[in-house]
């Protein structure tokens, strides 16, 4: 009798081993895709043009819904080597949320219509030259934004490329 008893023991064991495995690999994979963001391009079709419904800024895509940031924001200081004001001062620059907004526009036609995409060297003037223009952005950080992009320019561009896009009508 004895030992029928910690057979039992030992299959109870593995049952609870399993169940803690199973519940815990799903919390994680829920954590994981609560805590994903992506940003999704919402696009009106007129003919055969696309437009970007709202304008999307920098700091939409290192925001949450709810403001606060997301992994990339912090992601991007850490690479630069900023303080959230510099954070700040680059999510505030109009010239580079117009930027973005080129970019953005390029990245629609590029997937919806199979134009042509911005070379990674397109992006990176276009981005250098206003930084370099943009007066709202002191010396020492425009160093930090080019220097980096110089490293980066390549993800920059992929993760740029890889947002959803979603066509109203």
């Amino acid at each position: 009798m004895l030992g029928n008893n910690n057979i039992g023991d030992n299959m109870t064991k593995k049952i609870t081993t399993i169940s803690v495995l199973v519940i815990s690999i799903v919390l994680v994979s829920l954590y994981v895709i609560s805590s994903t963001y992506s940003v999704i391009i919402n696009v009106i079709n007129n003919g055969n043009k696309s437009e970007i419904i709202d304008k999307i800024t920098i700091r939409d895509i290192v925001t949450l819904d709810n403001g606060d940031y997301n992994d990339l924001y912090y992601d991007v200081k850490s690479k630069l080597g900023i303080t959230s004001l510099e954070g700040e001062v680059i999510m505030n620059s109009v010239l580079l949320n117009n930027v973005l907004e080129d970019i953005l526009n390029d990245v629609v036609g590029y997937r919806l219509h199979s134009e042509t995409r911005m070379s990674n060297n397109e992006i990176y003037n276009l981005i250098v030259s206003n930084v370099r223009t943009d007066d709202t952005i002191n010396q020492e950080l425009k160093d930090k934004i080019i220097n980096k992009l110089d490293i980066y320019i390549d993800d920059v561009a992929n993760y740029i490329y890889d947002f959803d896009i979603s066509s109203i009508n």
